[in-house]
């Protein structure tokens, strides 16, 4: 997760401070927008199994469970929040799921990440585990060859813990299938979100993923 923050007013001592309530109407739209990409799918995979032949069955689909840790780098400072150019370090945990096809492949997914580390001073403290975001996400799943993959993926994150904030997210994943099912990764992120300001962060990733085949 790439931390975000919300404007508010400053104070002489660190303490935790109460998160402002979250806006019900964020979390619909984004409700609506994995309804949508859940549509588009099945759309695609209709299309996809339409204009497939009994010659070129594809591959089946394929579920997908990332979970990683990650290093942000703020390419933009708000001074007023007391900000590094380091953010704090957070966790992430991806679930997707790939629809049948050939190399390139379609599919859809959420995500959950949530920050380790703390900063913000006395200004605006943000400590361990105060900010938990969801991500409904479009992926794109491609096949290299029986080792490798990559997976590149349009997310929209948004806070359910520690304030309020939207924002967009384009990522990309390079995997390595160590045993049949599992494997390594490495990703890197870009994120855009506005939160006391415009924001933009990359990050970088490393973690383990299980990429499970579907048989019919």
């Amino acid at each position: 997760m790439r931390e975000r923050y919300t404007e508010t007013a400053g104070f002489h001592r660190p303490r935790r401070r109460r998160p402002p309530p979250h806006a019900p109407g964020q979390t619909s739209w984004a409700l609506g927008l994995l309804m949508l990409l859940l549509a588009g799918a099945g759309a695609l995979s209709t299309a996809r199994a339409e204009d497939g032949s009994a010659e070129h069955p594809g591959d089946p689909p394929r579920m997908l469970a990332l979970l990683s840790a990650g290093v942000p780098l703020r390419l933009t400072l708000n001074e007023k929040l007391d900000q590094s150019r380091l953010a704090p370090t957070y966790g992430n945990l991806l679930l997707g799921y790939a629809l049948g096809g050939e190399r390139l492949r379609h599919g859809f997914g959420v995500g959950a990440s949530w920050n380790f580390g703390h900063e913000g001073g006395y200004t605006t403290p943000v400590y361990a585990g105060d900010q938990v975001a969801l991500m409904p996400s479009y992926l794109a799943y491609y096949t290299l060859n029986t080792d490798v993959f990559a997976l590149g993926h349009v997310g929209v994150p948004f806070l359910v813990r520690g304030g309020t904030s939207l924002g967009l997210e384009l990522g990309a994943a390079l995997a390595y299938r160590v045993f049949a099912g599992s494997g390594v990764f490495a990703a890197v992120n870009v994120d855009a979100y506005g939160a006391a300001g415009f924001n933009l962060l990359a990050s970088l990733e490393l973690g383990v993923v299980i990429d499970y085949e579907v048989l019919p």
